[in-house]
């Protein structure tokens, strides 16, 4: 074959060649192309039995509130013919199943039913469209209400004994098997301001807070519950109380010498500018006079009677009604013959934190001290006796405390008297109270580490002290916070649960239920008798695992 016949034959096959695969191509594709249609009508087919569509083809007739054991009649009505297979399901909204599921299966589509208990209950109506090969569904709610009313069983204010400026928490216990309660809380408050709140909740506990009432009085809340047509009323009274910040005041008349052989007596006279609550009177460390007192006065004449040579200590503690505490001490002695004394303290002008002198001086002379004890408080901070010829020294440094204190000098001689003489010593208070330890179930809290309590209650204990004296008519307030929140949920008073005999340092303590989590904790308003405030203690971290 020549070269160009070759050619020739060669063009004509490849033309031939790529027309038959082009036609091949096309088919192909074709095929491919029908396939694919073919699998959308099937998968639509299979699964128009389970669509749901927004076009309504049926409405659903029903109570939206009923009671208890009460016959009703839960009917569906179709738009358009074709309507089947209708179902319908209730559910209790505290349950997450359905409770049950009822078919109707002839016209007219209606079924009668008795809700057993009280609840909110979802209603949901299916049918199926035969024209359209498709489910429909319908939804409602139905609310079934107790035959009984909301009973209100119980009524406490928080805190018990409320003060001007005081958050009020009103605490209702009502019992009651209806899904949900209206309450209504009404009434005028002492600072002439009408309250006019409601709420929607369960029954069993349940809190309300008050906005601050800024005067004191008396106020008269009216109380309602209302489920559907039923409900229930009470009325609560309280008193809002002017804070007291003052303590008791004590008055003692007795001498500071006692001959021998004589009848000790003495004369205590109480005022509070708003009410006394105890005293109680010791001397030598017993108890010879204690009680309960009302009132803003108290007087009482003591008698002790024989008592042997030397000093005697006597303690008188009062407190008032809002837990205030005062407290006096004096030293009185028994001899044959007295030294004649006085007790001088300098500057005069005291400032806590500093240092001050206290002296003995002398109104007798050619008097030679053999030992002179220093007190405080009733408490000894220094003893000088003489030695190798050098009689006791008469003066001590004392490191100033804010408060008044009674300072105290005893004295004994070469010639075998004795002698008590004190002053009162009164320091401005300008320091708030100082933060001691704050524990969980008696595990003490730190900064730099968290610490693990159970599950359950939990008793919160802060420890403060003061040396002016801590007011424990002030409540401190404990506030949790879980980690997730940005903000303290949980808002707590304190009670004052001990107390040291001086009133100088307090415990406070809440007990409170806490679930699985970690919080931080801190604790506000602790303040002292003068009314400072401790400083921000910051936040410790708790564990409850």
């Amino acid at each position: 074959m020549k070269v160009l016949d070759f050619k020739r034959w060669f063009g004509l096959f490849v033309k031939k060649t790529s027309n038959h695969f082009q036609q091949l191509a096309t088919h192909s594709f074709y095929l491919l192309f029908l396939l694919v249609v073919f699998i959308i009508i099937l998968l639509s087919s299979c699964t128009s039995n389970q669509s749901t569509s927004n076009v309504p083809k049926f409405s659903i007739v029903y109570p939206e509130k009923t009671f208890a054991n009460t016959n009703v009649t839960i009917s569906v009505q179709p738009l358009e013919p074709g309507l089947t297979n209708i179902r319908i399901k209730l559910k209790n909204a505290d349950s997450q199943v359905y409770e049950e599921e009822i078919r109707v299966y002839k016209y007219p589509y209606e079924i009668p039913w008795v809700f057993k208990k009280p609840g909110i209950y979802s209603l949901v109506v299916e049918g199926y469209s035969i024209s359209e090969n498709r489910w429909y569904t319908a939804n409602g709610t139905i609310t079934v209400y107790d035959v009984i009313p909301p009973i209100i069983e119980e009524v406490r204010i928080l805190p018990e004994r409320p003060y001007v400026g005081d958050e009020v928490m009103l605490q209702m216990k009502v019992k009651s098997q209806n899904p949900i309660v209206n309450y209504y809380i009404d009434g005028k408050t002492s600072d002439s301001l009408w309250i006019n709140q409601t709420l929607v909740e369960k029954a069993g506990y349940v809190y309300k807070k008050l906005s601050p009432i800024n005067s004191a009085g008396k106020v008269e809340l009216f109380l309602k519950t209302a489920a559907y047509n039923m409900e229930d009323a009470t009325k609560v009274t309280f008193e809002v109380n002017q804070v007291d910040r003052v303590k008791p005041v004590i008055n003692v008349f007795t001498k500071t010498f006692y001959p021998e052989n004589s009848d000790i007596s003495f004369e205590v006279k109480f005022f509070d500018d708003q009410e006394l609550s105890s005293y109680q009177i010791e001397f030598d460390g017993e108890v010879i006079e204690e009680g309960s007192i009302r009132g803003k006065t108290f007087e009482k004449a003591v008698r002790i009677g024989k008592r042997e040579l030397g000093t005697h200590t006597l303690n008188i503690n009062v407190r008032d009604k809002e837990g205030n505490p005062a407290y006096y001490s004096k030293r009185i002695y028994v001899g044959s013959a007295a030294l004649s004394f006085d007790v001088e303290v300098s500057p005069a002008n005291l400032t806590a934190g500093g240092t001050a002198v206290i002296a003995l001086v002398s109104q007798e002379t050619n008097v030679k001290y053999t030992k002179i004890v220093f007190f405080v408080d009733g408490k000894a901070i220094d003893t000088s006796i003489a030695s190798e010829g050098k009689e006791a020294k008469r003066f001590t440094l004392w490191d100033v405390e804010e408060g008044s204190h009674i300072i105290t000098i005893y004295a004994e001689s070469d010639d075998n008297r004795g002698g008590i003489a004190e002053t009162i010593a009164s320091v401005p208070d300008y320091n708030g109270p100082k933060f001691i330890s704050l524990t969980a179930n008696d595990v003490e809290l730190k900064k730099d580490k968290p610490g693990y309590v159970f599950p359950g209650l939990v008793t919160f204990k802060i420890k403060v002290y003061d040396p002016g004296g801590i007011n424990t008519g002030v409540k401190p307030r404990l506030l949790i916070r879980e980690n997730n929140f940005d903000y303290y949920y949980r808002d707590l008073l304190m009670d004052a649960e001990e107390i040291s005999s001086d009133g100088k340092t307090v415990v406070f303590s809440v007990t409170t239920t806490m679930g699985l989590g970690y919080y931080y904790i801190t604790v506000l308003n602790v303040q002292d008798l003068s009314g400072n405030v401790m400083r921000d203690i910051g936040t410790f971290l708790l564990y409850v695992q």
